[in-house]
This record gives C-alpha cells, structure tokens and sequence, in this order.
C-alpha cells in the first residue's frame, strides 16, 4: 500500500519547481541556438569541435558511430517500452503516460525544429538542419524518465547513471561529427523541458525498488557498448593538445548533462515546508 502521505496532490512548491525548469529549459532550447548561428564564439566553437573529431583516424571513428547505432537505436527501443510496461504493471498509469509522453513529446518536437527552422549557412548539408540532435534529446528523455520513475532512495544513483548516458552519446555526436556541440545541448533542453512538462502529471512519487528487468536492460546497454569499446577501439587517443575543443566540449556537454539532471532530480522531489513537516 502506498504511503498516505504521498497521496496528496502535489505540493504548489513543487509544481512552481517544475514549471519554472520547464520555462528555463525552453530558454535553454533558444539560448543554444542562438549561440551556434549568431555569435561568433558559438560558431567558431561549433566548428573546431566538429573538426577535432573529424581528425581522429578511421576506427576511431567507426568505432564512435558503432555506439551511437548499437547503443542509442537500443536504448529507445528497449529502456523506452520496458519504462512504460513496468509503470502499468505497477498500476502506475500516472507514470506511464508522463514517461511515454516524455519520450514521444521530446522526440516529435526535436523533428519538428529540424524541419522548421531556418538552414545553417555556411554548413555541411548534413549538418545543416540538424539543431536540436535528435540523439542528445532521446538520450536525456529516457535518463529523465528513468529518474521519474526510480524511488527517492535511489534517485543520486539513477540520476548518475542518466547524466554518464547522455553525456557519453552527445560527446560521441561530436566527435563523429554527426551533430555540433550547441546541437547537443539544445536536444538536453528539449528533453528537460518536456520531462518537467510530464512530471506535473504524476500524483505521488515511485514506492517501490526499481524492477529486475529494468537493471536487466541497463546491463545489456553497458555489455554492447563495452564490447564496442573492446572490439573497435574507440576514439580515446587524442591529445589535449591537438583536440583542445573538441574535449572542451565534451567537457561542456558533460556539464549540461550533470545541470539538467539535478535540477530535474531537485524539482520533482520539492515539497512545500508544511508537507515536509506533515
């Protein structure tokens, strides 16, 4: 049986909570655009990022598009379903619908931007409509998802965990050139935004531990990628040196990753001082 007191409506400190990540993760989605098409630092930074990582040898980089295939196109498929099956088996519906909501809303709005907003100039085609990374955003959807759905006791680990995924799949875009830095963050923000947007819809927090077959799929995920890693040799060997930006990056990215996670982390467990002392 649930606990009494995590059946009450939410409390208005943590609806504000939400809504006002919500509001600075749409900014976020602004910010990072206008920073890769309208400042001269953002640009600059977008290319010598993209560049580093197009210097990186052959295996290198069949290794890094390895991960990306086996490990994100699995991720969705895999953590996105067994997210919402284990939510309904829990006869959990208000979590179900905020996680597949979440996943779906964060994706079909990242096309949606790609398809709507103006080409970047001056580009590679490919990557010319290619803000916000659909990648980045799927990746954060399910760590948020994941963390809305994970008990409080263990919310820093799933937390941890979400932040190291998605920041290893937006440092991986770059490297393999298939997205700019500012690509990457603009997809974080959109998922932010739609997981803060979702979390309005759940009543009471998750009560129970999170399920076997959850720690099951994360296993198979870390299994693919180190046999990845094991078999192609990814791209680790580069220098601070002659790959300053593009670790510099990878470093920012990391850093996105780590901000939207904890603030999401913090907004769905605020409660006003009177239900804290309830």
């Amino acid at each position: 049986m649930p606990n009494p007191r995590n059946t009450i409506a939410p409390s208005a400190t943590r609806r504000l909570s939400l809504a006002v990540l919500t509001l600075a993760a749409v900014l976020g989605v602004v910010g990072f655009r206008l920073l890769g098409t309208r400042t001269g630092f953002g640009r600059t930074f977008d290319f010598e990022a993209v560049l580093d990582g197009l210097s990186l040898t052959g295996n290198e980089r069949s290794s890094s598009n390895a991960l990306l295939v086996a490990v994100s196109s699995t991720s969705f498929a895999l953590f996105g379903g067994l997210l919402i099956v284990a939510a309904l088996l829990r006869r959990r519906l208000d979590l179900a619908v905020a996680a597949a909501v979440t996943l779906g809303g964060s994706f079909l709005t990242t096309e949606f931007l790609k398809q709507t907003l103006p080409t970047r100039q001056d580009v590679p085609e490919s990557l010319a409509n290619g803000f916000p990374s659909g990648h980045s955003t799927v990746a954060l959807a399910l760590g948020l998802s994941y963390v809305l759905l994970a008990p409080e006791r263990l919310r820093k680990p799933v937390v941890a965990g979400a932040t190291v995924y998605a920041a290893a799949i937006g440092a991986v875009l770059v490297l393999y050139a298939w997205h700019f830095p500012s690509d990457v963050g603009g997809g974080f923000c959109v998922a932010t935004a739609w997981a803060a947007t979702c979390a309005q819809l759940v009543r009471r927090p998750a009560e129970r531990t999170v399920p076997m077959i959850l720690l099951a799929a994360a296993a198979v995920l870390v299994v693919l990628a180190a046999l990845a890693a094991v078999h192609l040799r990814p791209g680790l060997s580069f220098t601070l040196t002659s790959h300053h930006r593009l670790f510099e990056a990878a470093v920012g990215i990391g850093i996105v990753a780590l901000v939207c996670c904890v603030a999401f982390a913090y907004a769905i467990a605020a409660r006003s001082a009177a239900a804290t002392r309830s």
